[in-house]
């Protein structure tokens, strides 16, 4: 009971922080199969915002 009145009182006093990392990928575009490539496109997510790059010629489609 005493650790959740003072989790409470803690919580008005000191704010929250919520953690959101940078972090960079990538991710597959389309395959054109008339060419046989993947096209992908590199993204970064910087402070919870995700901005993606222009697609480029990657590696070959896999067989379907």
């Amino acid at each position: 009971m005493m650790s959740t009145v003072g989790d409470r009182i803690l919580g008005r006093l000191v704010p929250r922080t919520v953690a959101k990392a940078d972090t960079t990928f990538e991710k597959i575009c389309y395959c054109k199969k008339s060419q046989g490539f993947y096209y992908r496109q590199v993204c970064h997510v910087v402070g919870g915002h995700t901005a993606c790059g222009t697609c480029y010629i990657s590696s070959p489609c896999l067989p379907s």
